[in-house]
């Protein structure tokens, strides 16, 4: 065999020879066997059936509608965390280790609420842990609070694979359960901790460097409770951006005057 001359040439050449006139399919298939057909048939069939699921078929419900249907079922903290456990409607359950769902005083009358989980949170299943949730309980302790008396979570249930920011679907799927979430605990103030919480929260699309220390009279629960909110830089941020400090401890002490009226 010349090796200049590539194996699939003297293939062709030999299917000439035996008398070849044309490909009548990609596999080769027996003349003597209709069964072949008939197995071809069904998995065709098959595929046609994954593709059309019946209209009422749970699976066709997007996802956020999914989570505005659960979400209107719970009437407690218990209810709505077990509604996320068995949610399967957010990809990042999926991928993340624990679903972090709260830490703190549910009775509180004072609510942070973050961007995500992060890499520690993940490991505990509890929000604001690692470096930056030990910053954050330095902020607390600055204004007489601490986890005792003060409810903690995130815009986010779950941590995103590497701890990249959550995708608009991800948020969106999310934000049914955060606002409930907001109306059961009905502080009296919210604090929303970050650029992504604050953004989503307020449809905004400012930064927070634009946003942070501005209070807002925001409706919850089809507008049956008004609670004042005010954003704040994460403290993730300001381990990055020390100097920044100086604005938060401002709002840190804006929320304290606020909160002891």
């Amino acid at each position: 065999m010349n090796s200049n001359i590539l194996p699939e040439v003297y293939l062709l050449k030999w299917f000439i020879e035996c008398g070849v006139s044309e490909i009548i399919s990609t596999v080769p298939r027996s003349s003597l066997n209709p069964e072949i057909k008939l197995e071809l048939k069904k998995e065709k069939d098959l595929s046609i059936s994954k593709t059309n699921k019946p209209k009422n078929d749970i699976s066709n419900i997007p996802n956020e509608k999914e989570a505005e249907l659960l979400v209107s079922k719970c009437s407690s903290l218990d209810e709505l965390k077990n509604a996320l456990i068995d949610f399967k409607g957010c990809p990042l359950s999926r991928t993340a280790t624990n679903l972090v769902f709260s830490d703190g005083n549910p009775e509180a009358n004072l609510m942070f609420l973050g961007d995500m989980p992060n890499e520690e949170d993940d490991k505990l299943g509890l929000p604001f842990r690692g470096e930056a949730g030990a910053l954050l309980d330095k902020m607390l302790s600055a204004i007489n609070q601490n986890r005792e008396n003060t409810y903690l979570t995130n815009l986010v249930y779950w941590r995103p694979p590497g701890g990249r920011t959550p995708t608009n679907e991800e948020i969106s799927i999310c934000l049914p359960f955060v606002r409930k979430h907001i109306s059961i605990v009905n502080p009296k103030i919210l604090v929303l901790v970050g650029s992504i919480a604050a953004k989503a929260i307020l449809g905004s699309d400012m930064g927070i460097t634009q946003l942070r220390g501005i209070w807002k009279d925001l409706s919850f629960d089809n507008n049956s409770l008004t609670i004042k909110t005010i954003s704040i830089f994460h403290p993730a941020f300001l381990i990055r951006q020390p100097s920044r400090k100086k604005e938060a401890w401002k709002d840190l002490q804006n929320i304290a005057n606020i909160f002891s009226n």
